[in-house]
């Protein structure tokens, strides 16, 4: 790699967080090779992984943990307002499941939706991470190999703006 470490712990928080934009710009920024790309991609991608399902955990329990001191639950039943965004979440989660979730998380709703919804609507902790763990190693794949093909093909063609 031919970039300082600070600039690569921030890319990497980055990419922990919106997947999809900052692992392909720090990839082709970088010229990184394959392996180089994937070892990047899968580091941010595992962190963010473990980072959000851990605060996203401990974020559901606080929230159970105070609606049950002040009573929130407590024969009232208070009306739900659905968003859009609300609906596409939960229809997602409806017609896709878990897998479908974990698949879409890195490049579309962000990995820590992805694990906050992950880990509301279902249980198992290790088969949540697995599942992610898959989305990551999938998308990191696909990252790296079309990133270095872009770059093989800017240096064959001699382009050096890239």
């Amino acid at each position: 790699m031919t970039t300082d470490w600070l600039e690569t712990i921030i890319f990497a928080l980055l990419a922990s967080v919106k997947f999809a934009i900052a692992t392909p710009f720090y990839i082709l920024e970088n010229k990184l090779s394959f392996g180089e790309a994937l070892l990047f991609a899968l580091c941010s991608g595992v962190f963010g992984i473990l980072v959000f399902m851990f605060l996203s955990t401990k974020l559901l329990r606080a929230w159970e943990w105070l609606m049950e001191k002040i009573g929130a639950n407590k024969n009232k039943k208070k009306k739900k307002i659905f968003t859009k965004r609300n609906r596409m979440l939960v229809r997602m989660k409806n017609k896709y499941g878990l897998a479908g979730i974990a698949l879409l998380s890195p490049i579309i709703i962000s990995i820590p939706v992805g694990a906050f919804l992950a880990v509301r609507y279902f249980k198992d902790k290790k088969k949540i991470f697995l599942y992610m763990l898959t989305g990551v190693v999938l998308w990191s794949l696909i990252f790296s190999s079309s990133a270095s093909a872009i770059i093989k093909i800017m240096h064959k063609l001699g382009v050096a703006a890239i």
